[in-house]
């Protein structure tokens, strides 16, 4: 939490010792136990005299929700960003800061590590925890104190309060809420997009006259323009045809049977790959739902 500029704690309320939660490599830090700080928080969060400021707030709506503990009013600074400056440039706060004031935030990898050897943020150590926490704290609110004032000057202030920023509860909303998915119809499309798939497969292997990898495109491409003929290859940089839907639609329209089977093929290998099996991983195991989420500031138009 950020008071004033340059005035910013945080508040551990998750931590375990270094080794995890089986506290292998000593006790576990010293912090405020979770619900006496909520029992602190919660007034504060909900009252109305009191403006909060969060970066990508929706996030920490969402988490906070689930200790019963709503958050209103609220301003995003990340709204206001996209606002001000839809498609001039992304809208993380880490980007903002260099862009603003010219600061390199600690990113998340540097206190949590990355790859392999990358933990949880509940291990990570509490003076750490805080540089990283509060700065982001602190950031956010400079940005609000930056921004705020020009939505007035650009006459925006009826598209961030009406439209962006009360968009934001009902997602939140929405998000929690999840999606009902049947996973048992997704496993019974997921087999009939594979028996499909393989039909097609065979289909274009007899097109072609020999079998090889539909998937690849520096094969698909040496079969339709080396041993087909068809016209319209083109080599990129890697000496490979271009062998993207375009081209394929393309032959298709010309009434070539085989770049238009792989369409097909790639439209059922999508739709398996991407919806059908990796929708049933995201399934919560306890109500059933899947909890999607709603990206408030990537399209500029």
């Amino acid at each position: 939490m950020a008071l004033a500029p340059g005035k910013a704690c945080y508040i551990p309320l998750g931590h375990v010792p270094p080794g995890g939660a089986l506290g292998l490599d000593g006790p576990v830090p010293p912090q405020i136990p979770l619900e006496e700080a909520l029992a602190a928080l919660r007034p504060l969060l909900a009252d109305r005299s009191v403006l909060k400021i969060g970066h990508n707030i929706k996030y920490d709506m969402e988490v906070l929700r689930r200790y019963d503990a709503p958050v209103a009013p609220f301003d995003d600074t990340m709204l206001l960003s996209y606002v001000l400056e839809a498609g001039l440039h992304g809208h993380g706060l880490d980007e903002l800061a260099q862009l603003h004031f010219g600061r390199n935030n600690i990113k998340y990898g540097d206190v949590t590590g990355t790859g392999k050897s990358q933990i949880g943020f509940a291990e990570v150590p509490l003076p750490a925890a805080l540089d990283y926490a509060a700065e982001d704290a602190d950031v956010s609110l400079r940005l609000h104190a930056l921004f705020k004032p020009r939505l007035l000057e650009q006459r925006l202030v009826t598209v961030y309060e009406t439209l962006e920023r009360s968009l934001v509860p009902v997602l939140v909303t929405m998000e929690c809420a999840g999606i009902k998915v049947d996973a048992n119809e997704l496993r019974r499309l997921s087999q009939d997009f594979e028996g499909r798939i393989a039909q097609i497969a065979a289909e274009v292997h007899k097109l072609a006259g020999h079998p090889f990898n539909i998937g690849s495109p520096k094969q698909l491409g040496e079969v339709l323009f080396d041993e087909m003929s068809l016209p319209g290859g083109k080599k990129g940089k890697t000496g490979a045809y271009a062998t993207g839907a375009d081209v394929l639609e393309d032959l298709a329209a010309m009434g070539h049977d085989l770049p238009a089977r792989v369409l097909d093929w790639r439209q059922l290998s999508k739709l398996k790959s991407t919806y059908t099996d990796a929708l049933i991983g995201t399934i919560n195991p306890a109500p059933g739902p899947v909890h999607n989420s709603y990206p408030k500031a990537i399209a500029s138009t």
